[in-house]
């Protein structure tokens, strides 16, 4: 039998009820060229006896048996009976979705990276849903070659989330250390110091299980080496040079999880990990705590910061120091127990038939008679039809040619944003009823919201604005509070993306309206200009009062003009009062301006943004555009601004679906090298406020003359 192409490597130990699924999910790839290195690591159930019968059905199963040695040992052992170009480790409870080594032999051989990194979701009980911990939506897509890119995927440490070139492997000898629970985080850390380029491919190809159980499930004694690993972590980055670069991210991954680790462990290993944390503390830590709270949880904060204020921490006495933290723990777990039980015998009171009526009585609510008015509170979402009617005549002129304009947006897009493209596209399509009055409808959550949305809305706190623009929301009460901590798009750039901004470079604002967006572009990028552009007269002075206010007048250039593709003049509808502004201006005539409401006429000119480039002499790093639907025709009159800069795009495309279907198609067309994404910034409201980010690789951003 001739090398296969990939190698699978499957650590096995007492998995029986679920190897089975496992084997299956492999064995049904598409990808037929691949081994099968299964490791029994001493199992004790039915495991042997189910690879003996798998690997008398298939010879691409080999079966390596070896005394109980740990899952690291056993990762090692499959490396040592490797014969493919590629490697994937798969635990043995998790499952592989269909096409996922196809899709992974393509990119790796498409790429030449060193291996590819690629999102998974969680499963537990047959329920499938998106890790809640890792925020895939914000990696930024460009291959990454530098540390800077890297430190975004610094804590992606599961070795199952990866397919690597076993020529790289072999070149590095890399082994995983033996003997210890977390073993992978190390070996990350290694390969990814190592490599000189990783690519990230935005699918879910990966099922990892939940269960009862499992070392993760499990807060015992093993979980006390990952102080070791901490400390070999640290270790590492300093042998190698790179611990100041890495310190921020390093620090934080290593201060939260070792609290909530240490919180949640077995409480009669509380004082070994408290010991832990204290053995790995030094200066660093405590630099961290002071440097950069706002890495820390509240939590752990909290706990760090009484630590570090306490006496027994600065004298230097260590063992009084850890006994003080365990009774610390033992009497706060006593108090939230207490708490718990006091929170669960009013909940059974109140729930009984007889204290309903007393309750309400007193609260003076009405009784509430029928229980399906609780579900519509609960699990329905009220949706403003904004732009109904402009969706409905597009759909259907265009039905059609809908499916191909469907698969080119979604086309390069993660799974999760083509799942968010799907899901708005529906709301238009298939929900919305036939309404013409600006109104709102009720449409169940599972048909607008993705899982890790409704679980985002109903977990977080509600969104603080900084007390520097609490102004504009209490003088405009319906701004969006989501889209002001947002950033108005800024803040869900990657990570890579948003840093480049705010280093140097023009921003360009069309859409400005009153200067909330202008305002908060000049702050997070001290080092550009701001041009801000409002061609509504009401306004734009508003605009004009707010950058005064501010103290911004030097940085932030106002122009009272719109975007199009050409220079002219136009009227549009002005939606609210000639002295106050309501909801914008447009020259849409939408359902906000129906024939008995009239609207009064405003007169503007348009301009290019080329032409505003040049006039002002700009390096635009960034382009936000929220035009109520002129997006596609500004973005027309930006094509040399495009090709020479490659600014980061914000583009609003729920105005209109010309915006939604046809802008990222002719982005594309340019060949100007940019990623895209989608996302919501106001996680009230299901189909405004959706923006399409556009980023280039980060040493073509706003540099100019990029070729």
């Amino acid at each position: 039998m001739g090398s296969p192409t990939v190698s699978v490597a499957l650590p096995v130990y007492n998995v029986a009820p679920y190897l089975g699924a496992c084997l299956d999910s492999i064995l049904a790839q598409d990808f037929q060229d691949l081994e099968i290195i299964c490791v029994n690591d001493g199992s004790t159930d039915e495991s042997p006896r189910i690879l003996a019968e798998y690997a008398s059905r298939d010879p691409r199963i080999r079966i390596v048996d070896q005394s109980n040695k740990g899952l690291a040992s056993t990762r090692n052992t499959a490396m040592e009976h490797v014969r493919g170009r590629y490697l994937m480790h798969v635990d043995s409870d998790d499952l592989l979705t269909p096409g996922a080594i196809s899709s992974l032999v393509q990119e790796c051989e498409r790429t030449q990276a060193d291996f590819i990194v690629f999102y998974h979701s969680m499963i537990e009980d047959e329920r499938e849903f998106d890790s809640w911990y890792y925020d895939f939506d914000q990696w930024n897509l460009e291959p990454k070659t530098t540390l800077d890119q890297k430190l975004e995927i610094l804590h992606y440490h599961y070795t199952w989330s990866k397919f690597f070139r076993m020529d790289f492997l072999r070149a590095h000898d890399f082994r995983f250390p033996d003997g210890l629970q977390f073993d992978d985080n190390i070996y990350h850390w290694k390969v990814l110091l190592a490599a000189s380029k990783v690519v990230i491919l935005p699918r879910k190809l990966y099922r990892y299980r939940v269960r009862a159980g499992s070392i993760m499930s499990h807060r015992g004694r093993h979980h006390l080496d990952i102080f070791y690993i901490f400390r070999e972590g640290k270790k590492l980055f300093y042998e190698m040079g790179v611990f100041n670069e890495v310190f921020q991210d390093f620090m934080q991954y290593k201060m939260n999880l070792q609290y909530f680790w240490t919180r949640d462990i077995e409480p009669r290993f509380r004082w070994l990990a408290y010991r832990g944390i204290l053995d790995g503390w030094s200066g660093d830590e405590e630099r961290f705590v002071r440097e950069y709270p706002h890495l820390l949880a509240p939590e752990a904060l909290a706990f760090y910061q009484r630590l570090i204020a306490s006496r027994l921490y600065r004298v230097g006495g260590r063992e009084a120091a850890v006994s003080m933290l365990v009774a610390r723990r033992y009497l706060s777990s006593a108090r939230r127990r207490w708490e718990q039980a006091v929170r669960s015998l009013r909940a059974r009171i109140s729930r009984m038939a007889w204290v309903r009526p007393i309750r309400n009585c007193v609260r003076g609510a009405p009784v509430v008679v029928d229980p399906r008015c609780a579900d519509l509170v609960g699990n329905f979402q009220n949706v403003p039809t904004y732009w109904v009617e402009f969706w409905r005549s597009y759909l259907s002129e265009q039905r059609e040619a809908m499916p191909g304009k469907l698969t080119a947006l979604k086309r390069d897009l993660s799974e999760n944003d083509q799942d968010l493209v799907e899901i708005f596209y529906r709301a238009y399509d298939k929900y919305l009823p036939e309404c013409r009055d600006y109104g709102k409808i009720l449409i169940h959550k599972d048909l607008l919201w993705q899982p890790k949305e409704r679980f985002q809305q109903n977990t977080r706190a509600t969104p603080k604005v900084a007390s520097r623009y609490q102004p504009f929301l209490d003088e405009y009460p319906w701004l969006s509070a989501d889209v002001f901590v947002n950033l108005y798009g800024l803040s869900v750039f990657p990570r890579d993306v948003r840093a480049r901004i705010r280093a140097g470079g023009d921003v360009i604002d069309g859409g400005a309206f009153i200067g909330d967006s202008a305002v908060q572009f000049a702050d997070a990028c001290p080092h550009g200009r701001v041009l801000a552009l409002e061609p509504d007269p009401v306004n734009f002075q508003r605009m004009r009062e707010n950058v005064e206010r501010f103290g911004l007048g030097e940085r932030i250039l106002l122009e009272p003009v719109g975007l199009h593709d050409h220079q002219g003049h136009f009227q549009m509808h002005h939606h609210g009062a000639t002295d106050f502004p309501d909801q914008g201006t447009s020259l849409l005539n939408d359902f906000r301006l129906n024939a008995d409401a009239g609207g009064d006429l405003v007169s503007g000119e348009f301009t290019t943004i080329d032409t505003l480039v040049e006039r002002h002499d700009l390096r635009p790093v960034l382009v936000k555009l929220d035009i109520e639907g002129l997006e596609k025709e500004a973005l027309l009159g930006a094509r040399e601004t495009i090709m020479r800069y490659r600014p980061a795009l914000i583009v609003s495309v729920y105005h209109h679906p010309k915006d939604f279907f046809d802008i990222k198609p002719w982005l594309e067309s340019l060949n100007a090298g940019y990623y895209f994404a989608f996302r919501r910034l106001d996680m009230q409201s299901p189909v405004s406020d959706m923006v399409m980010l556009c980023y280039p690789r980060i040493a073509a951003l706003g540099v100019g003359d990029a070729t």
